[in-house]
């Protein structure tokens, strides 16, 4: 890092693409897609074995991979943010912005089902919107 007129700046690039900025993304997406994963999984293990509405089975999914999520952010793809936040009040913007997203999910899926969309591709989709809400919400407040 270097010290430009008063702005931190990382080496390997200007303003807001860098290397670290390139590092944190491919991070985040690495944590994404696993836990995309997990979420996807549980959901469908759910929907075959449970009988419960669409909307619980999205909601328990999601609470179980929002968990994972937020050590794996906290710890590996923000740590650099989060090493400034005091853990609980990370946590509590945490749940904040989960809660957001956990509304989006699991309104956004069974209303595309509704639809007629496969409740899996219905899920990817929410999970792309709540995704990049969070890249942008976990640096610039939850972790800050």
């Amino acid at each position: 890092m270097s010290d430009v007129g008063g702005e931190t700046r990382s080496k390997g690039g200007t303003g807001w693409v860098t290397r670290d900025r390139l590092a944190e993304v491919a991070r985040f997406c690495a944590v994404g897609l696993a836990v995309f994963a997990l979420d996807e999984g549980c959901l469908i293990l759910l929907r075959t074995y449970t009988h419960v509405p669409l909307g619980i089975d999205t909601a328990l999914a999601f609470a179980l991979a929002s968990l994972v999520n937020f050590v794996a952010s906290r710890q590996w793809v923000f740590e650099q943010a989060a090493q400034g936040a005091r853990p609980r009040a990370a946590l509590t913007r945490y749940i904040v912005v989960v809660g957001i997203g956990l509304l989006v999910s699991a309104l956004t899926v069974p209303a595309l089902s509704a639809f007629g969309l496969d409740y899996r591709i219905a899920k990817m989709l929410a999970s792309a919107i709540v995704g990049i809400g969070n890249y942008f919400a976990f640096p610039g407040w939850v972790f800050r």
